[in-house]
């Protein structure tokens, strides 16, 4: 009797602080895109270690990409990256993409649909408040914008031009529309 109010009573105080300790833990939703142009909204969010961000994906075609501090419109080596999304304009409930926040160290993430990320489309988890902020990350994220899709510039085309110009329409449609190969050779 006193063994089975012993293993009650430890399971009780057990699943307790397990219930607790999940109850503590948020989910952060933010918004990818949509009616409010190339953002996320919010652009930054603070978390503890457990919570989640939940990117939700609205119309067009947008990525949640980690990068870095230094280099915000890069994808991160070994970061997390969704892929492209697409959604349609009328599509009310589009794809998610969660990541767990492991720490309290920043998490700098960046659109990589051409022209996105040096049009401000970035985000953080974590930023801090001195140093590396949320606001340089932004102004570095939008000084790294060149346009190498119109340079204006005119040159004599030979073969392995043409091939790279047609890799580089490829990439270009494929980002897009979100499919692969969209443009035959």
């Amino acid at each position: 009797m006193l063994f089975k109010f012993i293993l009650t009573a430890s399971l009780a105080i057990l699943s307790s602080a397990l219930f607790a300790e999940a109850r503590k833990h948020k989910t952060h939703d933010v918004i990818v895109g949509g009616a409010a142009g190339l953002v996320y909204t919010p652009n930054q969010v603070h978390a503890e270690p457990g919570d989640k961000v939940k990117f939700h994906f609205q119309f067009k075609n947008h990525t949640v990409t980690q990068s870095s501090f230094d280099e915000p419109c890069e994808p991160l080596k070994g970061g997390f990256d969704s892929g492209f999304m697409p959604v349609d304009m009328d599509d009310k409930h589009g794809p998610t993409f969660t990541i767990k926040v492991k720490d309290y160290d920043p998490i700098w993430v960046h659109c990589e649909q051409i022209d996105h990320c040096p049009s401000g489309m970035v985000f953080a988890v974590n930023a801090p408040k001195k140093g590396n902020t949320f606001k340089k990350f932004l102004k570095k994220a939008k000084a790294s914008g060149k346009d190498n899709y119109h340079d204006g510039g005119s040159y004599k085309r030979n073969d392995e031009d043409a091939e790279e110009d047609i890799e580089e329409k490829r990439s270009l449609l494929s980002r897009i529309t979100g499919k692969r190969d969209a443009v035959e050779a």
